[in-house]
């Protein structure tokens, strides 16, 4: 994808804390309009903090990773990974979080940090992995193109809201970690 060529990915230091944190909040804000109430996300856009985001980078490699996706030297999207929360269908391995900014979406940078995480798990010697995402989220068409297959259901309460969430789950990431194509 010609628009991926000036893409960096890197593995995200204690120091991207703050940008992390500034495009989580902001793809919360946009990601999730007309899909959940405004109230629920003010509030839990608010909780995408510097400190957290401080708090998960010093964790071991071993537990997880973030890469972040850079464009002109902004941070534009990250990925967050690592060991499975819930073992689904056999898959040890979980993607927690992907964002991309708005402006920077259908221009690869979501791909290449699905790869970067692939990659990862790979190097752990895990080869699946899922994601959990809202039913109601367009990504979902996204995760599907990516090689996706849904793997399982469940309701989240956000707020006083609940909402169906669907697990996207990838049990073969060779076509993920190979060269992509020039």
């Amino acid at each position: 994808m010609p628009e991926a060529a000036d893409l960096v990915l890197r593995p995200a230091r204690a120091g991207d804390a703050a940008a992390i944190a500034r495009v989580h909040r902001e793809s919360w804000r946009t990601t999730y309009a007309g899909i959940l109430p405004l109230e629920v996300i003010a509030t839990l856009a608010g909780r995408k903090s510097e400190a957290v985001w401080m708090r998960r980078l010093a964790l071991p490699p071993e537990q997880q990773a973030t890469w972040i996706a850079e464009r002109g030297g902004r941070l534009v999207g990250f990925a967050n990974c690592g060991d499975a929360r819930h073992r689904l269908e056999g898959l040890d391995a979980e993607i927690y979080a992907l964002y991309v900014l708005q402006a920077e979406q259908r221009r690869g940078v979501g791909r290449e940090l699905v790869r970067a995480c692939a990659r990862h798990f790979v190097r752990h010697g895990q080869f699946g992995f899922y994601l959990w995402v809202l039913k109601a989220n367009r990504a979902r068409m996204f995760y599907e193109a990516m090689g996706g297959q849904e793997i399982g259901e469940k309701t989240e309460r956000l707020g006083l809201h609940s909402f169906s969430e669907i697990a996207y789950g990838w049990h073969d990431l060779a076509s993920l970690v190979a060269p992509a194509a020039p």
